[in-house]
């Protein structure tokens, strides 16, 4: 942070150093979720591709959920 930023930052009462700890938050957040999304999608990818030609109906209607199509 620069000096004319910190003296900004001390006239507003901290709102200059607040915004840049949520917005840090909300990367950090926003990572989480990302990384959070792509292991849900592939248990759901590992769930769809049990589906056997032989599989009983419950089986076939799990993998199908799995792959939205329900």
């Amino acid at each position: 942070m620069t000096f004319r930023e910190r003296i900004a930052d001390w006239i507003s009462g901290g709102a200059l150093t607040h915004e840049i700890w949520v917005r840090k938050r909300l990367t950090d957040l926003a990572g989480v979720l990302t990384d959070l999304a792509k292991e849900r999608a592939d248990q759901l990818d590992r769930i769809a591709a049990e589906e056997k030609p032989t599989s009983n109906a419950t089986v076939r209607r799990m993998a199908r959920i799995a792959r939205g199509e329900e």
